[in-house]
């Protein structure tokens, strides 16, 4: 018998949101969202417990089928970074969009519009409410966007909450600008600046930098808790099991599962 911990889902103000979301005629398709998949909410504490909060961009293949966000490849490398702070549990990820992206460019210039960014306050609002996120770590240039229009804005007023700025977890994609030592020094600094500032993780541990690329035990899997009853080990500790269709289709919504061999 499979005992595994399961997201149970979340509850009061995190309950209500999920209940009443933008839909497709806000993240239109025409936008470049790949809306045909629906929303992805979150991965982590949406009850009001978590001490972190973090802050992605938007789902891809592997999200619309966990139903959680930060839970490939990008995931992983997160779930390192947040587990070298000592944070195994409390924490709460949320994304810039609540839906994926087919074309950025498209996609990109909507970040702030009215509804979509109104919404995203109600997430960060929520999360902060309790009074118990000790800091905020943006990874990504939309991720850090998000924040600020937050707190330049009236429902962001008298945010204090220490915030870090990180690259995105892929920033060391293949012929991009960004190499994967470059990629890790910048998370180092930024781990140094978040651990200076916990003071209440889930595990007190010394802080262990990156080095040039990462070893194993920094790309853990995604933990069970994080996601919904019945996902199967491959889910959460694969790279790669979802990707585009071919063809693609309509908003590239098509999408293409392997499993892994045992």
């Amino acid at each position: 018998m499979i005992t595994d911990p399961f997201d149970t889902g979340p509850t009061g103000r995190f309950r209500t949101l999920c209940r009443t979301y933008p839909d497709d005629t806000v993240f239109r398709g025409a936008d470049g969202f790949r809306s045909l998949w629906g929303p992805v909410f979150y991965r982590g504490r949406a009850n009001g417990t978590a001490r972190l909060l973090v802050v992605g961009q938007d789902p891809a293949q592997t999200e619309a089928f966990t139903r959680r966000i930060l839970s490939g490849q990008a995931g992983r490398r997160v779930q390192g970074f947040v587990e070298k702070l000592g944070f195994t549990s409390s924490y709460l990820m949320v994304n810039a969009f609540l839906y994926g992206i087919y074309n950025q460019d498209m996609a990109l210039p909507h970040l702030n519009d009215p509804e979509i960014a109104a919404y995203r306050h109600r997430w960060f609002a929520a999360a902060l409410a309790p009074g118990r996120i000790e800091a905020v770590v943006t990874f990504g240039t939309p991720a850090f966007r998000a924040w600020r229009t937050f707190v330049e804005s009236p429902e962001g007023a008298g945010v204090s909450v220490f915030h870090q700025r990180a690259l995105h977890p892929t920033a060391d994609k293949p012929g991009g600008p960004i190499t994967r030592a470059e990629l890790l020094d910048n998370w180092n600094v930024a781990l140094g600046r978040l651990h200076a500032q916990v003071q209440d993780p889930d595990v007190v541990r010394p802080l262990v930098p990156y080095g040039d690329d990462f070893t194993p035990d920094e790309l853990p899997g995604i933990p069970s808790r994080d996601l919904p009853a019945g996902v199967p080990p491959w889910m959460r500790s694969t790279d790669f099991w979802a990707v585009l269709g071919d063809p693609p289709g309509t908003e590239r919504a098509n999408i293409a599962v392997e499993v892994p061999s045992p």
